[in-house]
């Protein structure tokens, strides 16, 4: 309009997120500094339409699982717990903290009914364990057709921003990702000035994680891990030998799918980390295949 005062345009804040949507909650430090952003964004109290939904896989550290509980009291926000189970409808069951599987039993099961471990390409830990689980809350327990799916992926995890926005053109799941992190510009330094101010952190290293030996860590990492707890590796080598002996169709064995990692399993990653300590061995070899960015939150996003 011609003469007119030209009025600045309002600005939008990221952290308010549309409606109706499901916040996907890791557990990780990035996942509850977005999560306690939207709350603020939401003057502290989520509205009826956004749900917040934590997917356990019964891998997650007890630290994790602890600190899922305490941001949920802290920040009075209600925290659905959801885990695979077979036999429950819609292969999704409801716990909370005091009934939330600890010893792997999601994804012992998940294995049991597959017949072979999760790998670098087929990453069912990530798909039925956390995201479809997610799903299926949204859908058959919130009857919902269409949602906004909350992830937080950072401004500086561009390549998995841009397969995950990529992603949403073709999605027929009725869940369309919403990435606030990302739209805001925050990045891994932002999230842990910010943890430093708070009254209470996430009491896992960096390097750790929140699942146990994650197979998509460096080797390295695993090294390490294993030698502070040995015992951690016991229950990845026991799914390994539960496929062992198991071949395709042709008959002929199926390697990949009898071992989480590529090239070597864990019984052999232990017998590494335990055995004498080679002076180079803390450096991440270059060639790893298995080795993704260990500063992400182990989520359903890929």
């Amino acid at each position: 309009m011609t003469g007119a005062a030209r009025l600045p345009r309002t600005v939008r804040n990221p952290f308010r997120v549309p409606r109706p949507a499901i916040i996907s909650f890791s557990g990780g430090r990035t996942s509850a500094f977005m999560l306690k952003h939207v709350v603020d964004a939401y003057g502290g109290r989520l509205p009826p339409d956004l749900a917040v939904v934590f997917a356990n896989t019964g891998l997650e550290r007890p630290e994790t699982l602890e600190f899922v509980d305490v941001c949920s009291r802290a920040w009075r926000v209600d925290v659905i717990w959801v885990e695979y189970l077979w036999d429950a409808p819609h292969r999704t069951r409801v716990v909370d903290f005091a009934s939330a599987s600890r010893n792997g039993e999601p994804y012992s099961a998940l294995i049991d009914r597959k017949g072979f471990v999760p790998n670098v390409s087929l990453r069912a830990c990530s798909g039925t364990l956390k995201r479809d689980r997610i799903e299926s809350y949204a859908r058959h327990r919130l009857g919902l057709k269409r949602w906004h799916s909350v992830i937080g992926l950072r401004a500086d995890e561009q390549r998995r921003v841009l397969r995950m926005r990529a992603m949403n053109c073709g999605s027929r799941t009725g869940a369309h990702a919403v990435l606030p992190l990302a739209d805001a510009g925050v990045r891994e330094a932002d999230v842990l000035h910010w943890w430093k101010r708070q009254s209470f952190d996430l009491g896992i290293p960096s390097y750790a994680g929140n699942c146990t030996l994650c197979m998509l860590k460096g080797r390295a990492k695993l090294i390490r891990l294993i030698r502070e707890d040995p015992t951690l590796a016991d229950w990845w080598i026991e799914q390994e030998a539960k496929v062992a002996n198991r071949t395709g169709p042709d008959g002929r064995a199926c390697e990949s799918m009898k071992r989480f990692r590529l090239g070597e399993t864990y019984a052999e990653l232990k017998a590494a980390a335990l055995a004498h300590r080679d002076l180079f061995d803390d450096a991440e070899p270059a060639s790893d295949g298995n080795a993704t960015s260990d500063s992400f939150d182990c989520h359903c996003t890929d």
